[in-house]
């Protein structure tokens, strides 16, 4: 204020005066005209004109939701002032915001300075409720007034508003409700409804069912089950004597592994060495003689050999089988009149065989 009053004193002299100042004078005066028309600017950004005077006024709240300084305060939705500050009480259990209003508003001791939502973006603004001091029981500037913290619903609709919603719905509640029992006891399972409740008593008739059927075959299943448990309750104890039995037995794997890993392994794997090279000669031997036995099979085929001969030419085969036949024709007769090849000194005799066996057939025939 006192820059402002300052630089219109200088204004207001003479040109000439102004022209003989120096440099630095010149550069201080429009420093502290700068200096002043910022802090002004400032202020009237904020909401509050510093040329004009303001009624101070302080509300203490539990909890400000969030709200931020230079919000608008409005009495009825026109603007009267601004929150010029906010801070902690001492012992930080209060908050105490700090209202700019204009020198003509004039409110009543017993107001309430409610913090409301302004829309659902988060914004917020005072409203000053019960502010009338037309009976001349004003406020004075300085003074403490009643705080009040609303929700976003108390914020958006007035409580008068809010039961003639709550009316609303309850009406259409009670409608809606009418509406499904009137669906329910007229007995139509032609409509949605009526299927879906025909199908839920299905699904719960089903569930009764099957919770029945569990129920039996736990019945029916409780002593082997029973049985189960004991068995393995004796494994379990089972387990528990022979504790010290499975101990040693573990103990002594580990000193197996500990001495198949000190040495012994090693001359295992030297052994095992020696056996696999043992085996792959013995295979390529035997691969040698497949190779060998191949080769007499390819020449077998292809009629290489007297064996192969044999096995290709059908006509020796053929003369080998009469000459088994006449063998074995030679041998029977042979067995038959082994006489016939007996030197005899007597012809004679030899005939008279003949001549009986030649008998023994005409008659036999």
């Amino acid at each position: 204020m006192c820059c402002i009053k300052s630089l219109f004193t200088f204004a207001s002299l003479k040109k000439g005066y102004f022209i003989n100042m120096s440099n630095e004078v010149k550069v201080a005066l429009l420093a502290i005209a700068a200096i002043g028309l910022t802090y002004w600017g400032y202020k009237f950004i904020a909401g509050k004109n510093i040329l004009k005077k303001s009624n101070i006024y302080y509300v203490t709240y539990d909890n400000i939701g969030g709200m931020k300084p230079s919000i608008p305060v409005q009495i009825r939705g026109f603007d009267v002032g601004f929150v010029s500050d906010i801070k902690l009480s001492d012992d930080y259990q209060q908050v105490i915001v700090t209202l700019d209003l204009r020198k003509d508003i004039q409110i009543s001791p017993n107001s309430t300075a409610a913090i409301l939502s302004d829309g659902f973006m988060g914004g917020k603004i005072v409203e000053l409720r019960d502010s009338d001091c037309s009976q001349g029981n004003c406020a004075e500037s300085g003074d403490y007034i009643n705080g009040e913290l609303v929700g976003l619903v108390g914020s958006m609709v007035s409580e008068d508003e809010f039961e003639q919603y709550i009316k609303v719905v309850e009406e259409g509640l009670s409608n809606l409700i009418d509406t499904i029992n009137q669906k329910l006891l007229n007995g139509d399972k032609d409509t949605p409804l009526g299927r879906m409740f025909t199908d839920l008593e299905q699904t719960l008739g089903n569930v009764e069912s099957s919770t029945r059927q569990l129920d039996g075959l736990m019945r029916r299943s409780s002593e082997d089950i029973s049985g189960s448990m004991a068995n393995m309750r004796s494994i379990s104890d089972n387990l528990e004597q022979n504790n010290e039995t499975i101990t040693r037995i573990l103990a002594n794997a580990d000193k197996m592994t500990a001495q198949l890993s000190s040495g012994e392994l090693e001359v295992i794997m030297k052994e095992t060495k020696a056996a696999i090279e043992s085996l792959q000669t013995t295979l390529g031997s035997a691969d040698e003689a497949l190779s060998y036995v191949s080769a007499i099979t390819g020449k077998l085929n292809q009629g290489e050999g007297t064996l192969g001969k044999l096995l290709q030419d059908e006509k020796l085969y053929e003369q080998l089988m009469l000459l088994s036949g006449n063998l074995d024709s030679l041998l029977e007769d042979l067995s038959d009149r082994p006489y016939r090849y007996v030197p005899f000194k007597n012809r004679k005799k030899v005939l008279r065989y003949d001549r009986q066996d030649e008998q023994l057939e005409s008659n036999g025939n």
